[in-house]
């Protein structure tokens, strides 16, 4: 057995074999159809961003327009081959958003699992199956109007932009389960250690 390094992301860790990951060892972007692929064999593992306001006990959502949830959603998206889950997160945070932050400023607060009935790609009938790092962070008044006016219209309605959603709110525009959980675990003193 080799070496191996083990690195702690709160309740995570990620063992890595030997001192570094090689440049070969890195994934990027596919094609449309190899992304397909992909999908229709293995599960997809994901990165996501929830925007909270501590003070007001408050999340903020977008609304995506792709599937496989377009509706009211988090910031998000895949991990590449060779990315921790921050790497990712941090990679993906900044595509969608245009906002560069320091790690540290990032909590992880859950794991969780999807099992999408459609996808994007070509065939959408196969459904995809998704881990995804549950990340949140509470931006600044500034950092919030730029995420609000340059949100990623490939993927979010750029009308909408970015919107507040307390407890309340979130029961009422009937947002994903996970949210909901998700919300639970960073506000709720019990359960999550965000006071």
């Amino acid at each position: 057995m080799g070496f191996f390094q083990r690195i702690k992301t709160g309740f995570y860790t990620l063992y890595l074999e030997g001192t570094e990951i090689f440049p070969q060892m890195l994934g990027g972007f596919m094609s449309e159809e190899v992304y397909a692929e992909v999908v229709k064999h293995t599960i997809i593992v994901c990165t996501d961003v929830i925007i909270i306001n501590k003070q007001r006990k408050t999340v903020y959502l977008a609304k995506r327009c792709v599937d496989p949830m377009p509706g009211l959603w988090v910031i998000g998206g895949r991990r590449r081959k060779g990315e921790s889950p921050i790497q990712g997160m941090l990679r993906n945070f900044y595509r969608e958003t245009g906002l560069c932050i320091d790690s540290k400023r990032f909590e992880l607060v859950d794991v969780v699992e999807y099992f999408w009935q459609t996808c994007a790609q070509e065939p959408k009938n196969v459904g995809s199956h998704n881990i995804a790092h549950q990340f949140c962070i509470e931006l600044s008044d500034k950092e919030l109007d730029i995420v609000h006016k340059g949100l990623h219209t490939k993927e979010y309605d750029s009308d909408f932009g970015l919107q507040e959603f307390s407890k309340e709110d979130l029961k009422i525009a009937k947002v994903h389960p996970v949210i909901q959980d998700v919300y639970e675990k960073m506000f709720d003193p019990l359960l999550g250690t965000m006071k």
